[in-house]
This record gives structure tokens, C-alpha cells and sequence, in this order.
């Protein structure tokens, strides 16, 4: 059967939904053009950096290097791995370890994430002259070490345009902790989640539902 709306009583009505359901002004409520709602995307491109930071606190737990592996969290968008010299290379040596090899087998699948768009490695060492390793200062030895987990990780499936090496020799000792100044940090740099990010279609968005008239349904 037929509804007729009187076109006063119509706009009475929609006179009354705006007040309960305001929408912004200019807003279209035909089809497809209301206020975006995120999306799955988008609530996990915001939480990707915790539960990376989780999974790989599990995975040095699970290896039994809670001790040696540190991960830390550095703001919303970034978390850096951290884990002691000993456990990657023996003294003065660049050669990855068999521990860190494995290490890397687990921490490749964390960083595989699409959320995850660069990831910088930093070798470090302390202010120690660096006799019998071959090489003539701190810097190379820290540089020649990222690289050897550069090489370790592309190895692994990660593109070497997503990944940054640098070798800091000792400009960044931790303090009181000699042996956290010989070490290895990984840093993951995850997208962030902005309106700009949702603006250039790098997440998907879900539009309300759209809100049709009477008149179009009957």
C-alpha cells in the first residue's frame, strides 16, 4: 500500500531527526556521502605499534633473553629493540651469532607488518680502543655491524628500501651500563593514523549509512 507525506509534515520530521542526529552542515545524505566511520583499518593501524611491542616481549620471553633484549616503546609510533652485544657478536667481531640469528628469525615477522614503513639500525659500541678487530675505529665496527643485520633481515623478506643502517661508534652510551653501550637497537617506525592518511586512501574508511527520504522509499 501507498504512504503519502505530506512535503510540511516531512519536513517536520526531518526538522526533528537533525536536532537528535545532528549532521554537520553541508553534509549529503544520499548515498555514500555521510561522515566517514573508521574501520577495522583503522583502529588496527592505531594499535599496531602496542601489540608489535607485545608480540616481541613474547618472543624474547619465549627465547629466554628478557635479560638481554629490550623493547621499548618510544611514543605512538614508534618502538625500538634493543639487545646487548653478547648476545649478537663475539668481541670486536661483526659475524652474527647463532642466538641472533635466531633471534632475527623470530623479531623478521613483527617487522613484516604493513604498518610498519622504516626501520632504522643502529650498531653501538663503547669507547674501548678497538685492538684485534680488524677495524681502525669504533665507527666502522658499529657501522659494519648494522649492516650485518641489515643483510640478516633482508635475508628474511624485508625490502631494503624499508630499512636505514648507521653506525654511531660511542656517542650514545647508556649511562652506568658499559655493556647496554655494545649493543644493537632496531627502530620501527609504524604510519600514523591521520585524517591525511584516511584522505589519501592509505586506510579505508567506511561511510554511514546513508539516511533516505519517504518520498524515495515509497
Amino acid at each position: 500500500y501507498a504512504v503519502i507525506v505530506e512535503d510540511k509534515r516531512l519536513a517536520a520530521i526531518g526538522s526533528l531527526a537533525g536536532t537528535f542526529n545532528p549532521m554537520p552542515r553541508g553534509a549529503n545524505l544520499s548515498k555514500g556521502q555521510g561522515p566517514a566511520l573508521p574501520t577495522r583499518d583503522i583502529v588496527e593501524g592505531a594499535t599496531a605499534p602496542k601489540r608489535t611491542a607485545k608480540e616481541l616481549t613474547d618472543v624474547a620471553k619465549d627465547l629466554g633473553m628478557q635479560n638481554s633484549m629490550q623493547v621499548l616503546p618510544l611514543d605512538q609510533n614508534t618502538v625500538r629493540v634493543r639487545f646487548d652485544e653478547h648476545i649478537a657478536f663475539a668481541p670486536g667481531k661483526i659475524t652474527l651469532s647463532d642466538t641472533a640469528q635466531a633471534l632475527l628469525d623470530k623479531l623478521a615477522e613483527s617487522f613484516k607488518r604493513p604498518e610498519v614503513v622504516e626501520i632504522q639500525i643502529e650498531g653501538h659500541t663503547d669507547d674501548l680502543p678497538t685492538r684485534g678487530s680488524g677495524y681502525a675505529s669504533n665507527w666502522e665496527l658499529s657501522a659494519a655491524r648494522s649492516m650485518s643485520v641489515f643483510h640478516a633481515l633482508e635475508e628474511r623478506g624485508i625490502a631494503n628500501s624499508r630499512m636505514i643502517t648507521a653506525g654511531m661508534g660511542d656517542k650514545h652510551p647508556v649511562a652506568g651500563r658499559p655493556d647496554l653501550s655494545r649493543r644493537v637497537d632496531i627502530t620501527l617506525k609504524f604510519r600514523p593514523v591521520t585524517d591525511s592518511n584516511v584522505e589519501k586512501g592509505q586506510i579505508r574508511q567506511l561511510q554511514r549509512p546513508a539516511i533516505s527520504s519517504p518520498k524515495d522509499s515509497f
